[in-house]
């Protein structure tokens, strides 16, 4: 056995998971205070009859609300900020995450504004780098099984005068319960079923091969692997195999924990300026870049993709260390090629004049991912990887 090295576990969150779950909501909301911002979508959550549902919930155990509903796919600095001041003007004790990745991460945001005071995009390394004292409690209630946000300090935002888009982490905003029902997910179209699952996909390989991969993240990341592998193809042919949703929720719940733990490595600096610079989805982004740079740095990770491409059904014959490595690479894009995410950059609509501004970009702006990346990387090689991906 391999030495273990010496690492941290820090994961203060309640996670209530199975189906049915859901109707918990009020009875760990009351735990919180007696008045809640719901922050959601646009539209989904409303089209279900999931947001009255939860706010059916909080009124039997008398606790009122405040819906936040501006939440777009790739949250904005200043919707933050509005939520923030309607959160404070409201007097609201606790926030609700209701929905997918975005609406989760903005609550956190905004529980941390709220509570924290000053603009949403001081926290941000580029935007000073403020460091919080508090912020109000957070339930996140997730729609969607890709983000893992509801087991991570972890939130993304974009700042649209410059388009800057960059992930901030505290562990003032873990959220105070997360529950994870997958009965929520069954209305999830193929089209999110394939981009939310490839993202919890690459939470759990990224955590495997970071620097900073400790035993609990590993030993979570094989078993999200896995998971996805099989079921994400079933759930993207047949949205209403529950079986496959639960599958799928807990294999993203497990991937944020392996956030938690260990970190994401150099995909998701790629991937954020370009979902920033072109408002594409984050996990096609992620697939675009993923498997070129796993094909870049595979010399440093040979033994860490040999378990990967097991775990994801490498044939027996297939043994050696060099081989299985390279396998591993084959049945990703065999993955997103099953859930019609066999995507390039091109096809995302990146222009070949652009990639030297998205790697500065990257390295500028997440360029902490890219230092726990095997290989030393350096901007001119997340400039090579965007031209691999095109």
């Amino acid at each position: 056995m391999k030495s273990i090295e010496a690492f941290d576990y820090f994961l203060p969150t309640r996670i209530i998971f199975g189906c049915g779950t859901i109707g918990r909501a009020g009875q760990y909301s009351r735990r919180l205070g007696r008045k809640a911002l719901i922050v959601t979508g646009r539209h989904s959550t409303k089209k279900t009859g999931l947001l009255d549902k939860v706010i059916g919930l909080l009124k039997e155990e008398g606790i009122s609300s405040v819906v936040f509903d501006e939440i777009v796919p790739n949250p904005l600095s200043t919707s933050i900020d509005r939520g923030a001041s309607i959160a404070v003007k409201e007097n609201c004790d606790f926030i609700i995450g209701l929905g997918g990745g975005s609406p989760i991460d903005s609550s956190k945001l905004i529980a941390l504004v709220a509570k924290d005071g000053g603009k949403c995009w001081d926290y941000t390394g580029v935007g000073g780098g403020r460091k919080p004292k508090a912020a109000l409690p957070v339930i996140a209630i997730p729609t969607t099984h890709g983000t893992g946000t509801e087991a991570d300090p972890f939130a993304v935002v974009t700042n649209p005068e410059t388009n800057e888009k960059i992930g901030v982490g505290f562990d003032e905003i873990f959220p105070a319960v997360s529950i994870v029902d997958p009965e929520l997910m069954l209305s999830l179209p193929p089209e999110q079923t394939a981009a939310t699952g490839m993202d919890a996909f690459y939470h759990s390989i990224e955590s495997y091969i970071n620097l900073n991969h400790q035993p609990t993240s590993d030993l979570l990341a094989l078993e999200s692997m896995s998971l996805i592998n099989y079921y994400l193809p079933l759930a993207y042919e047949n949205p209403n195999d529950l079986d496959a949703r639960v599958a799928l929720a807990w294999a993203s719940t497990a991937a944020g924990i392996c956030e938690t733990l260990s970190g994401c490595v150099a995909n998701h600096s790629l991937e954020h300026p370009i979902s920033g610079h072109y408002n594409v989805t984050h996990g096609a982004g992620l697939c675009a870049t993923g498997p070129s740079l796993l094909e870049y740095i595979r010399p440093y990770i040979a033994e860490r993709l040999a378990e990967v491409a097991r775990v994801m059904g490498a044939p027996e014959s297939v043994i050696g260390v060099e081989e299985l490595s390279k396998m591993a690479v084959v049945l990703l894009r065999r993955l997103q090629k099953n859930v019609g995410l066999d995507i390039s950059l091109g096809e995302l609509g990146v222009e070949s004049s652009m990639l030297s501004i998205l790697a500065e970009d990257a390295m500028r702006t997440m360029g902490g991912l890219v230092s726990v990346t095997p290989g030393n990387l350096k901007t001119e090689d997340l400039r090579n990887i965007y031209q691999m991906s095109m």
